[in-house]
């Protein structure tokens, strides 16, 4: 399933040392009933529009405004569920998406408002998010265009901006869980590595978007970030806790494992370069989400604890979903999309399933942070994602 062992391992190791022995006692949950999973987040999506151009467009419009411009997700948007909401230059309105969070796992730690993921409308860009100002990738790398169709170039440049954009909309993330620190009385190790990952995610999307404007032929970048005048932080550590462990020691764990498994595939030098600098700096997140979650434990007690279990236990329940269906599209046009660092939906679905039964859960359980129910049985469930465990 995986094909970088070393890399799990090397993962796994760093997570149990980062949050293991010192923090062992902190860490102990006795067997408790959990709650149900959490129901997936509504989906905001914008794009640019002008105050001088009047009102937003209505809800049909809109529909047909995303369908042309969200064409580098694999997702698609189903319906536009609210009227549109003028953001600094944007235009934004909540949608349903089908197989939104399956089909186009979120990249980098998520921008939520409100239970909504929140990323900038793309545009045609200048230079100022493009590595090196450049059309380019990693270190200045030029990815080959020379063997790719036209259809394949249109999929990575789509891609490889959805990345961009998420990982833009992580910058915005960790800024505020700065704030989630500081506010809650977190020590400044924590603070500081929250800086650092901004930072890391900064670099990421310039990656991205450098990577998007190679394969398109045309600079691409984001739009002005649709954020509200008063952003809401954690109200308390049980919140705070809670979004450690969802969005990172699930979420950029997970992410990190991805970024691996595509570089391990990957065959273009660019793109490994950028998938190298990717999967090292969702590594480290990762460890400070675990770090952060057992600070908060130790400051917090029960019910911080209690609200950990709740996110692994729901995180669980996802493997007991059927398997994904075969990888599209197959074939040569497969491979050679693998090789830029794309793998389609039912692929990521299935390394998802694999980095939380080889690395998320497993550390969960070792840390003491969760304890698997008498009525979760996985069984074989777990096993088809343990293939080459």
């Amino acid at each position: 399933m995986l094909l970088d062992r070393s890399f799990r391992r090397t993962l796994i190791a760093r997570l149990l040392l980062c949050a293991g022995p010192s923090t062992a006692a902190a860490l102990f949950v006795a067997a408790a009933g959990c709650g149900e999973p959490e129901a997936e987040p509504a989906d905001i999506r914008c794009f640019e529009w002008s105050e001088d151009l009047g009102a937003c467009l209505d809800r049909r419009q809109a529909w047909e405004e995303f369908e042309s411009i969200y064409w580098h997700c694999e997702d698609r948007v189903v319906s536009v569920e609210s009227d549109g909401e003028l953001r600094d230059g944007a235009c934004c309105y909540e949608v349903k998406a089908e197989d939104l969070s399956d089909t186009c796992p979120t990249e980098g730690r998520p921008f939520t408002l409100e239970g909504h993921r929140v990323t900038a409308a793309p545009r045609e860009a200048e230079a100022g998010w493009l590595g090196r100002a450049t059309a380019s990738g990693a270190g200045g790398q030029q990815p080959s265009l020379a063997e790719l169709t036209d259809e394949e170039r249109e999929t990575l440049a789509g891609g490889w901006l959805r990345s961009a954009l998420e990982e833009h909309a992580s910058v915005a993330s960790f800024a505020r869980f700065a704030l989630d620190l500081m506010t809650h009385g977190a020590p400044s190790s924590l603070v500081e590595a929250a800086h650092i990952a901004a930072l890391d995610e900064v670099g990421h999307a310039r990656l991205g978007f450098s990577l998007a404007a190679a394969y398109r032929g045309a600079p691409v970048g984001p739009s002005a970030f649709p954020m509200p005048p008063a952003v809401p932080i954690a109200a308390d550590l049980v919140a705070l806790a809670r979004a450690a462990a969802e969005e990172g020691c699930v979420g950029e764990t997970v992410a990190a494992v991805i970024a691996a498994e595509k570089r391990a595939r990957a065959d273009d030098s660019a793109v490994r370069a950028a998938l190298e600098v990717i999967a090292e700096d969702e590594s480290r997140h990762a460890e400070l989400a675990w770090l952060t979650v057992a600070w908060a434990i130790g400051a917090g007690g029960e019910p911080v604890r209690h609200g950990v279990a709740e996110v692994f236990e729901a995180a669980a329940a996802s493997l007991q979903r059927p398997p994904p269906p075969g990888a599209e599209p197959g074939g040569g046009r497969a491979a050679a999309l693998a090789a830029h660092g794309h793998l389609g939906g039912a692929d990521v679905r299935a390394l998802q399933g694999a980095a939380l039964a080889q690395v998320v859960l497993p550390c969960a359980r070792a840390l003491g942070l969760w304890e698997r129910s008498a009525a979760q049985s996985t069984g074989r469930v777990e096993e088809r994602y343990r293939q080459d465990a």
